[in-house]
């Protein structure tokens, strides 16, 4: 009778160490599951971090190629002023109240155009003072438009505004349409003056238009000499 308690009380004790080897072995494989699983994202994490510089370098070094180059650009589209004429801007913006910085582009297409027109670049810029104050988007009602205030039907040969109705609004064009126009005017009339009533429309002598102009031009090519303020005009 006390061996076979003996025997019941031996099995049981093998039963509960073998439940709990069992138990120990899944604690230990869970702890090495997540041990391992730790490693993997960690590792991830790293590789990911590694990828995310490996893809922003080329994209750093773009930038590094393009920005030289955007500024190599904008130097070199840049108004070239003659000494001269940047004195008359200087003028201008005082007497007309504009910005230097606006006119500068401006002067440039009038010195550009005016020498490769033939006609001359303050007779341009005087032009421009009195018929728009250098505002690029003046119109009057008679339908003039622009800086020199070119009329577009009476000048279809030199400008199409059918395919493009603000293409006077453009100072480059503008100036280039109000210099041919001005080239011209002066070859059939054989003066600047009468090319300048003509300009304005009158053939008339005493029409005062051509007088102001003259003077205006007067102050600017003043101005260029010496800087000096002009008062009028």
């Amino acid at each position: 009778m006390f061996a076979t308690r003996i025997t019941k009380y031996a099995r049981h004790a093998a039963s509960f160490m073998l439940h709990f080897a069992h138990g120990g072995l899944l604690v230990a494989g869970l702890i090495v599951t997540l041990f391992v699983a730790s490693r993997i994202a960690n590792h991830g994490v790293q590789g990911l971090s590694l990828g995310s510089f490996t893809e922003e370098a080329p994209v750093a070094a773009l930038v590094e190629d393009v920005e030289p180059e955007v500024l190599q650009v904008s130097e070199g589209a840049a108004a070239k002023l003659s000494p001269d004429l940047q004195r008359v801007k200087v003028y201008i913006a005082k007497r007309y109240q504009v910005s230097a910085v606006a006119l500068e582009p401006l002067l440039a297409s009038a010195q550009q155009t005016g020498r490769s027109v033939g006609v001359d670049p303050l007779l341009l810029v005087a032009v421009m003072a009195i018929e728009s104050r250098f505002n690029p988007f003046a119109e009057s009602p008679m339908g003039a438009q622009g800086l020199m205030q070119v009329i577009p039907k009476w000048h279809p040969d030199k400008v199409d505004v059918k395919s493009d109705r603000a293409a006077l609004f453009d100072p480059q064009t503008n100036i280039r349409v109000g210099a041919l126009v001005l080239k011209e005017y002066i070859q059939t009339t054989g003066s600047v003056e009468r090319a300048l009533q003509q300009y304005n429309g009158s053939s008339d002598p005493a029409t005062p238009y051509a007088n102001k102009v003259m003077a205006v031009k007067a102050a600017l090519a003043q101005a260029a000499r010496s800087g000096s303020r002009f008062v009028g005009a």
